[in-house]
C-alpha cells in the first residue's frame, strides 16, 4: 500500500479491567498502537433504534500490516480524528500480510463530535 492514501492518524485502544476499590471492576480503554491509516465512509444509513430512526455512520480502515496491527480484533476500538468507532469486522484482504481492513461503526457509547 503506497503511502499517499494513508492519510489520517488512527488510535487503536485496547480494553483493561481494573478494580474500583468496592469488590467490583470497571473497563477503562488504554491506547495500544497509533498508525496511519486511510477511512473511507460509508454512505449514511439510517435504522430503526429505540423507537426512533438514527443515523449510523460506519467506514472502511485500512493500515499497513504490522505485529501489533495483526493481534487487533473486535475488543478493540479505534479512534479517527475524534470519533470513537467499534470494530465489526477485520480481515487481510491481500492476502500478504501487507494491509488489514477494518470494519468500523460509531461507538454510540463515547463522545464523538468531529467527523473523520
Amino acid at each position: 500500500m503506497k503511502a499517499g492514501p494513508l492519510n489520517r492518524r488512527a488510535t487503536f485502544q485496547q480494553p483493561v479491567t481494573t478494580p474500583d476499590g468496592s469488590g467490583g471492576s470497571t473497563t477503562i480503554w488504554t491506547d495500544y498502537t497509533t498508525v496511519w491509516a486511510s477511512f473511507t465512509p460509508e454512505k449514511a444509513r439510517e435504522k430503526i433504534m429505540q423507537g426512533r430512526i438514527a443515523d449510523n455512520q460506519a467506514g472502511v480502515l485500512h493500515i499497513r500490516s504490522s505485529v501489533a496491527a495483526r493481534a487487533i480484533d473486535g475488543t478493540y476500538r479505534v479512534v479517527v480524528k475524534g470519533v470513537t468507532f467499534n470494530i465489526r469486522s477485520h480481515e487481510n484482504p491481500d492476502g500478504l500480510n501487507d494491509v488489514l481492513e477494518f470494519i468500523v461503526e460509531v461507538d454510540g457509547t463515547a463522545p464523538s463530535t468531529a467527523t473523520p
